[in-house]
């Protein structure tokens, strides 16, 4: 996954007044009116995700011949260089657009209709979902789930996780303990490097309250979380420093035995993960609640004209639901997310069949739905950037119990700041 996060600060700098950076004419630019159903979409990814989305896009212009769809892959700095678009009067009639974002990027789009029922899972039809209203069409999820070596668990004499029902986070902790052995260079670990966010939702805490009011990671579910997580990359902990995994793939790790598990593994992995053997290697849910889920949405340009906003609508909603673009999303060469319609769910199955990929689906149906907060990217960033300097999740050594407690007070004013 290729997408680049935000800069606060410019996301913030146009955003805020669209109606004097945007293009007033309602037109896209260079668009002469003459094949007003022509739209262009923008998106990230790798070469295998371009890809895909290149497929889908093939698949709507021959169901649909009288609409051309002039695709835009951006592959850097995919967020930044369409907030220059829009600001510079340039934005793409379609964007997608991660749900992580959307809070920064919202008022650029205009309300779309979103049909809850079409998609399987609720927080999936949440996705697009700004303070009430929906600004993006939700047409892949990025759901994660564990990769486990089950060789390791065999060796420590512990039962191999099971496919469908999630270790519990002290159960995961003990048996990473357990699993690691050796030192220096010869060491193995019992785990790839936590991800803080994501090992705070699976241990049952969270970064704010279930309606976006109140900042909540430094309660005893925050700290908890974060103490695992720094204890892990101590001398006798179960997960290799950053230092020691900076520049280095976890998974090819994972596949030449270094590491017994590979927590926060993604959709996007399948291809490789499906040419392993499958006597050796599996996929299990990630432990206790999982980690949050990434769902991309497409947004429709609040500068699109009317004729161009209705070939938008038709292009999302068949991106998005339509079996003929949703069974592209995944195949033995390369994956772009998991499906957002059950119709497509066998055809994302069988594209690594031995593999057991279920477990995504399982993971995308099971997902906790996040509140909006406003400036969220800008928050988040500044709790982060803090927490990583102050403590050994990242290059500090202050206590995370000391910690969390402040910085959740600095959230907090930052939150109250934006009502």
């Amino acid at each position: 996954m290729l997408r680049t996060a935000v800069t606060a600060a410019i996301v913030v700098g146009c955003l805020a007044s669209l109606a004097a950076c945007g293009n007033e004419s309602g037109a896209t630019p260079g668009d002469s009116g003459k094949d007003s159903a022509s739209i262009s979409f923008a998106y990230w990814g790798s070469n295998e995700e371009n890809a895909t989305i290149k497929n889908m896009v093939a698949a709507f212009e021959k169901a649909h011949p009288d609409i051309d769809v002039e695709a835009n892959w951006i592959q850097s700095d995919y967020e930044q260089k369409l907030q220059t678009s829009i600001a510079g009067g340039d934005a793409p009639t379609v964007a997608a657009i991660s749900n992580t974002s959307l809070p920064s990027f919202f008022s650029a789009f205009k309300p779309v209709d979103v049909d809850a029922g079409a998609y399987y899972s609720p927080a999936v039809a949440k996705a697009g979902t700004v303070d009430g209203t929906d600004y993006a069409v939700p047409f892949v999820a990025k759901s994660k789930v564990m990769a486990v070596d089950k060789t390791s668990f065999t060796k420590a004499g512990l039962p191999v996780p099971s496919a469908t029902k999630p270790l519990g986070t002290q159960d995961f902790v003990a048996a990473a303990k357990k699993m690691t052995t050796g030192s220096g260079s010869s060491k193995v670990y019992g785990s790839a490097p936590l991800w803080y966010d994501g090992w705070l939702l699976a241990d049952g805490g969270s970064y704010y309250n279930a309606d976006g009011t109140k900042c909540t990671m430094g309660d005893a579910a925050g700290v908890r979380a974060a103490k695992t997580v720094v204890d892990s990359v101590k001398p006798d902990g179960f997960a290799p420093t950053a230092i020691a995994a900076q520049g280095q793939d976890m998974f090819q790790w994972l596949a030449q035995g270094k590491v017994a598990t590979l927590p926060d593994f993604g959709p996007w992995n399948i291809a490789k993960f499906a040419a392993l053997d499958p006597s050796r290697f599996a996929l299990v849910p990630m432990p206790g609640r999982g980690e949050p889920m990434e769902v991309d949405g497409l947004g429709i340009s609040r500068s699109a004209n009317a004729e161009q906003t209705k070939s938008a609508q038709t292009f999302t909603r068949f991106v998005s639901t339509d079996p003929a673009a949703q069974n592209l999303l995944a195949s033995k060469e390369s994956a772009l997310g998991v499906p957002v319609v059950k119709d497509s769910l066998a055809a994302f199955k069988s594209a690594a069949p031995q593999a057991g990929l279920q477990v995504f689906v399982d993971a995308v149906e099971r997902a906790v739905t996040t509140p909006y907060v406003k400036n969220k990217v800008q928050i988040e960033s500044t709790f982060s950037t803090a927490l990583n300097s102050r403590t050994a999740i990242g290059t500090g050594h202050e206590d995370p119990a000391t910690v969390l407690p402040q910085l959740e007070a600095e959230c907090q004013k930052m939150l109250d700041a934006t009502k």
